[in-house]
């Protein structure tokens, strides 16, 4: 079903949520790999694509039981703030749209926990650890906030409603921290030393600076849906299940992040991008039976 807005979308106990910006062809595979294996209605939500997207998805609707709902593009935790405060389920299963669902498995464990009164969410968990892999990234060396890992994860929708009216977002934000009593302070002496290397020496003593899971870094990084977990989780000490974001390979492809590519929030070397683009139609063609076109 082709709908004009979410208000319009059937009530459902669980449903998963797709959220597409110009990735036909991961989108293909994260589509059709949810239908597979999550055993719920499927959402697929096209932002303001231009690669051909709609017209495309609109015609596999014929194939395979989907619906299809267009929205404008924007930042991906305003997009989810705005999905959270207007669907029309009890539990919204998060699937991105360059992941692939191998295994049902994780499924099978996040329905084990998610309908327990005290749970919130189910899946894997990003964090805390130190961004190392991101040479020359602003973000290099800063510390990751504990947060769901985003491309597969479901969540109550009631507790992230309580969540979004007290203020928090699922989006993405950085805390400085080289000064605990004044962040804009601490924002002013992180420029200095990104804008002048010489004064990249200057450090602040650990006594200034917040304690974050025993460390006191000078640059706290929180990816989206970071301060939902974390008010949810530790303010009104709801429970989170899930494995170490690094076992999500037994269970999940993920595509190094193309939606974030698309939207200009992050690089990818062509090469990387071909190659994975040849994988992806592999994988449509031998395990879903869709030839795309180059």
């Amino acid at each position: 079903m082709y709908l004009k807005r979410i208000e319009d979308v059937p009530h459902t106990e669980e449903r998963a949520v797709i959220i597409n910006c110009s990735t036909k062809e991961v989108t293909t595979l994260a589509v059709l790999s949810t239908l597979r294996h999550a055993e719920m209605p499927v959402l697929l939500i096209d932002c303001d694509s231009k690669d051909g997207s709609l017209e495309f998805f609109l015609d596999l609707m014929r194939r395979f039981d989907l619906d299809i709902l267009s929205a404008p593009l924007r930042g991906h935790g305003v997009t989810l703030d705005w999905i959270f405060r207007t669907i029309n389920a009890e539990k919204t299963l998060l699937v991105d749209s360059d992941a692939e669902i191998l295994d049902p498995a994780i499924l099978h464990f996040m329905h084990r926990y998610i309908d327990e009164p005290s749970t919130f969410g189910a899946g894997f968990v990003n964090g805390p650890t130190w961004i190392d892999d991101l040479p020359g990234d602003p973000l290099e060396g800063a510390y990751l906030h504990e947060r769901p890992w985003m491309p597969l994860t479901m969540l109550k929708v009631k507790y992230v409603r309580e969540a979004l009216a007290a203020g928090v977002s699922f989006s993405a934000r950085t805390i400085y921290n080289d000064f605990f009593f004044s962040e804009k302070l601490s924002h002013q002496l992180c420029r200095l030393r990104a804008r002048f290397p010489m004064f990249r020496w200057l450090q602040t003593p650990q006594l200034l600076r917040k304690n974050f899971y025993g460390h006191t870094p000078s640059v706290v990084y929180c990816d989206t849906g970071t301060e939902v977990l974390q008010y949810l989780k530790y303010q009104r000490e709801l429970a989170f299940v899930a494995l170490p974001d690094k076992f999500h390979r037994r269970y999940v492809t993920h595509f190094g992040g193309l939606t974030r590519v698309a939207l200009d929030q992050s690089n990818v070397a062509t090469s990387k991008k071909i190659l994975i683009r040849r994988e992806v139609a592999r994988r449509l063609r031998e395990g879903y039976g869709i030839e795309l076109s180059e």
